[in-house]
């Protein structure tokens, strides 16, 4: 009953200290104010750059550093890991206040440093539920997933109530984009990321406690399991030599005399915080047994086990490579443009920021049945359904925006249905591809080829609104999750 106790303060302090990363997922809701703060303060700022870089840079950190964080924790401890992230964190939320009425400063330290205190967080955390959920991995994650989604709705309900209660129209038409006017609501952009900010903080800090204490709690009573077992081999062992210890005592004269020897080592007894290693060794019959610890005989050893460079090598690696990149193409066009696209025909904000609430409460229920789901089909038949299911939608989006507006916002929910748990879906795929031991590490591999689509993404974006227009630019994000379904599919190959 503790044991499982200790589970649920692992599942909660995991999905707390994930919420951060749900910043893709509530960037384009945010992204109209700031982009009509930008376009009301340009002549002010020092370096104008496009917002939409912003959430390019969290992105492209956030992969980098996950590449990194297996190493480093290796090195200096999952612990002291996870505080150091959350420092970073906290820094980067609350500097949003300040840095919002510098572009290149908002994107460089809101954005890219918090992507580094994300990655290191989010890849942490899923490794301590891993082996604390060695059986149930694809429900455990789904549970995680579940502070991405509160994440969302603290920042979509704190953009809305703190930026534009009086739910005030876009008016303003630019280059093709439509932004706000109104001069008190665009005032009111830098006091969201304080709010904003100052909330997240504390349920990272929550859900830190959580995490520390449950793992700790676990990890001591698999101690206090282990500790029977390791006593009663010792004294099996013991025993044994003690039965033979006059034989050993007339033969060790005569060995003595031949110039032999013979060693006995008894009880080299350590003790750890997740193990215990018991050695007990003689050398009587030319010979030495021992007993292996948990650590030993790693719980995540499978015959899949690969090192990032054996990963890198191999075919499947870039089957799955390629489909993470095609349909976070497809993910960055929707998570950060849909509010904009159907501004075009929907101007009520309130209808908009209500669509995006409740795309997320279903985005809840969608990542525990993938989860589960995950676990008793499969992560690839899961990955197949979810991206092709992503292209259907996408497509019809586009016509439901043209055909009826209330259609549109039907079809956002059920698209972001789709698409929300690709992340989760690509991380389970990483660890069940290639193993768990270096998973930190591969999942920043496959996720390194979106690094270089999120450099030219906002260049590609905006050249693409202005030349082909919006609804072919959505109709390119159809394309790529087609793409990347067959990608997967190619997996069956290997």
């Amino acid at each position: 009953m503790q044991k499982n106790c200790n589970k649920v303060f692992v599942l909660i302090g995991a999905s707390l200290v994930a919420s951060p990363l749900s910043l893709v997922n509530y960037f384009g809701n945010l992204l109209p104010y700031l982009a009509s703060y930008n376009n009301a303060y340009r002549n002010k700022m020092y370096f104008y750059v496009d917002p939409l870089w912003t959430a390019s840079a969290f992105c492209c950190t956030f992969i980098t550093s996950m590449i990194f964080t297996s190493p480093i924790e290796l090195r200096f401890g999952i612990r002291r890991c996870i505080l150091a992230g959350d420092i970073v964190l906290w820094v980067s939320l609350m500097s949003g206040y300040f840095t919002v009425k510098e572009p290149m400063a908002l994107t460089l330290i809101f954005g890219g440093v918090q992507g580094i205190a994300v990655g290191i967080l989010y890849s942490l955390a899923t490794k301590i539920l891993l082996q604390t959920m060695l059986n149930q991995g694809g429900l455990s994650t789904g549970i995680m997933s579940l502070g991405m989604v509160f994440g969302t709705f603290v920042s979509i309900g704190v953009a809305f109530a703190v930026i534009n209660p009086g739910n005030k129209e876009p008016n303003l038409t630019v280059d093709k984009k439509v932004y706000f006017s109104d001069k008190n609501l665009i005032d009111r952009v830098p006091i969201y990321f304080l709010s904003a900010g100052a909330i997240m903080v504390f349920f990272n800090v929550f859900g830190t406690v959580l995490l520390f204490m449950g793992s700790s709690n676990i990890a001591q009573e698999e101690d206090q399991d282990e500790t029977p077992s390791v006593i009663t081999s010792i004294n099996n062992q013991m025993s044994k030599l003690n039965h033979n210890d006059s034989t050993v005592a007339n033969s060790k004269n005569s060995a003595l005399d031949q110039g032999h020897f013979k060693q006995y080592e008894y009880g080299a007894c350590t003790y750890g915080s997740h193990s215990s290693i018991i050695r007990v060794s003689t050398n009587e019959d030319q010979g030495e047994s021992s007993l292996e610890s948990k650590e030993d005989r790693s719980k995540f050893s499978s015959p899949n086990e690969k090192s990032p460079g054996q990963v890198i090598k191999t075919a499947k690696f870039w089957f799955v490579w390629l489909g993470y990149v095609c349909s976070h193409h497809t993910t960055y066009l929707y998570l950060n443009l849909y509010k904009q696209y159907g501004e075009r025909a929907i101007p009520n904000d309130a209808s908009l920021t209500t669509t995006g609430l409740i795309s997320n409460a279903g985005m809840a229920i969608v990542c525990l049945l993938v989860g589960i789901a995950s676990d008793k089909f499969g992560i690839r038949t899961m990955n197949v359904i979810f991206h092709s299911a992503s292209c259907l939608f996408l497509c019809l989006m586009v016509v439901g925006l043209h055909i009826c507006p209330l259609m549109y916002m039907v079809l956002v929910i059920i698209e972001n249905l789709a698409v929300s748990p690709q992340t989760m879906l690509f991380t389970l795929l990483a660890a069940f591809e290639f193993g768990k031991t270096h998973c930190a590490s591969n999942m920043g591999l496959v996720r390194s080829g979106y690094v270089l689509l999120l450099l030219i993404e906002p260049f590609i974006v905006d050249a693409m609104l202005r030349t082909v227009g919006w609804d072919w630019t959505f109709l390119t994000g159809a394309l790529t999750a087609a793409i990347a379904t067959v990608s997967i599919m190619s997996l069956d190959l290997y």
